[in-house]
């Protein structure tokens, strides 16, 4: 195996890792249902892409110039910023929980809308991710709630098969024969 190769399959394993840790819940902003919610604690900031931002119909509250960097290689540049984006989701028992975050506005080139709760987020609640039993657990208002999570298998391609030109089958069969009769 080349050094690229173990590069590559390096940083396959470190974004696998990242995505297989990721915990997903149902949020909703408004009206809109964001299947593609998720918790990452790796990230400081939360985030909303253009797909969720476009759905809605906002405009950003305030300009941005920085730049995001999450626990994936890919750097996305802030494209705004919302302030006080009310976020409603289900405990277990079913209630409407509504929690109110900041969100930075990112291009992830994805057509379905996302969203992302980081770091800050997870804090202000006071936020307890528990993967093993597929729940976030939150104070809000001094109230504690637990809301269901789930994780999705990371998408596995299959591996290119390469056939040396080397060798053909009566070769292989050839081989074998030889191996067999020096034992």
């Amino acid at each position: 195996m080349c050094l690229s190769q173990k590069a590559q399959k390096g940083e396959y394993k470190k974004s696998n890792d990242w995505f297989s840790s990721l915990q997903y819940l149902h949020c909703n902003i408004n009206d809109l249902t964001i299947s593609d919610s998720f918790l990452d604690p790796g990230s400081e900031f939360g985030g909303l892409n253009d797909s969720a931002i476009n759905a809605l119909g906002w405009e950003s509250d305030r300009p941005s110039n920085f730049a995001i960097q999450g626990n994936s290689k890919h750097i996305t540049k802030s494209l705004g910023w919302f302030t006080d984006v009310p976020i409603s989701m289900k405990d277990k028992d079913n209630k409407t929980v509504i929690i109110t975050g900041n969100f930075a506005r990112i291009d992830n080139g994805e057509p379905e809308p996302m969203l992302f709760l980081g770091m800050s987020n997870i804090r202000k609640i006071q936020g307890i991710l528990d993967p093993n039993k597929n729940q976030f657990r939150m104070k809000l208002h001094g109230k504690s709630y637990i809301i269901p999570t789930f994780s999705k298998a990371p998408e596995v391609s299959e591996p290119e098969q390469q056939v040396s030109s080397m060798h053909s089958d009566e070769d292989l069969k050839k081989n074998m024969t030889h191996l067999k009769s020096d034992l």
